[in-house]
């Protein structure tokens, strides 16, 4: 499953450097590469393919290795891209990706023309996915320091807040003690009960307060820790748009 999102994290930047205009109306339409991608992946192609077509594509992955099924993915892509460009509607373009003629043309042509098709995917280099993988296991080691660390802070948070609780109860119970003590005296004589619960209840109420303030430290470092998750993945994107005009101005 890991080896999946690494490919359709693969696929997701290849398109955007290879068909950038399709790239960006699916994006614009919310239609991302695990929404049809995965199924190709996982069974190489063969629940789409005729059997013919399948068999031809199982000997190219044995002879280049699982690179090639994104050379495939992109070729047919590319072949449809017209059609896909014309569909506005998320359903429509979803349909047409999953159950609708996307591989009907190969399905009546020649049995190497997708293989041809793929081949001339040149852009898809061994050098440029192992880019990729480098980057996706960066980001994903990043994301999960940040979720863990947003784990913590969130059961810190919940533990305060529990303790902070249980504190308000013997606060409170401590007042009811001291209203039900008897009233005392005109002169009364030093009475050291009533004296250790004010006490008591002094520190709790201190104890209480500091618990509340760092209570809400613990709140807001979490709410900060979700900003720089979000600044980061947009920077990401930022660094991406970068990486693929650099690429075109290369090219």
């Amino acid at each position: 499953m890991d080896d999946l999102h690494l490919r359709l994290f693969q696929l997701d930047h290849v398109l955007n450097a290879t068909l950038p205009r399709l790239a960006r109306h699916l994006a614009q339409q919310g239609v991302r590469p695990t929404m049809y991608a995965a199924q190709w992946l996982m069974t190489l192609f063969a629940y789409r393919l005729p059997l013919h077509l399948a068999v031809r594509l199982f000997d190219v992955v044995l002879a280049e290795g699982l690179d090639a099924l994104l050379r495939v993915a992109v070729a047919v892509l590319k072949r449809s891209q017209p059609r896909l460009l014309a569909l506005v509607e998320f359903d429509a373009i979803v349909h047409y990706l999953n159950d609708g003629p996307l591989f009907a043309f190969y399905a009546h042509a020649a049995p190497d023309t997708l293989v041809r098709d793929a081949n001339q995917i040149t852009a898809v280099t061994p050098r440029l996915l192992q880019t990729l993988r480098r980057r996706y296991v960066e980001e994903t080691e990043r994301r999960l320091d940040e979720e863990d660390e947003a784990a913590r802070v969130k059961d810190e948070a919940a533990r305060l807040k529990a303790e902070c609780e249980a504190l308000r109860r013997e606060n409170q119970q401590l007042q009811n003690k001291l209203k039900d003590l008897p009233a005392a005296p005109a002169q009364p004589p030093p009475v050291r009960g009533v004296d250790e619960l004010a006490q008591k209840n002094v520190q709790l109420a201190i104890k209480n307060q500091q618990l509340e303030d760092s209570l809400h430290d613990m709140e807001a470092a979490l709410v900060q820790i979700k900003v720089l998750y979000a600044e980061s993945e947009s920077d990401r994107a930022v660094l991406a748009m970068k990486l693929d005009g650099l690429r075109k101005a290369l090219t």
